[in-house]
């Protein structure tokens, strides 16, 4: 069935001292979630199991995330993580600051 991306939200996270990819990647796709509102439900009559919700993760070692700890984080429709290679290390105070980032997509099927 055809469908169409009706939202992308973006956000970026932060585990501070432990390097744990998931929990960095975690925080972003909440971050992203609160950021988000999504009345189009209600307004168009539309099931929000009927949805199909994409959640790309980039971390640095994106092998080391639980992506269904992430996809256990969106609370409608079919969820899809993809962990990609990307986010950032910084180095504070002899330890390690590690950043991801996060973007959700949100597709419907197009209506005729």
């Amino acid at each position: 069935m055809p469908e169409q991306r009706l939202i992308i939200e973006m956000a970026q996270g932060v585990d501070l001292h432990g390097r744990d990819d998931t929990k960095a990647a975690k925080r972003a796709v909440e971050q992203a979630l609160q950021g988000a509102s999504l009345p189009i439900f209600g307004t168009l009559g539309v099931d929000r199991e009927t949805m199909r919700v994409v959640v790309h993760v980039a971390v640095p070692r994106p092998d080391a995330v639980d992506v269904d700890a992430i996809a256990g984080l969106l609370p409608y429709g079919a969820v899809e993580v993809i962990a990609e290679k990307g986010g950032l290390e910084v180095p504070v105070a002899g330890d390690v600051a590690l950043m991801a980032v996060a973007a959700i997509e949100v597709f419907l099927p197009v209506r005729g």
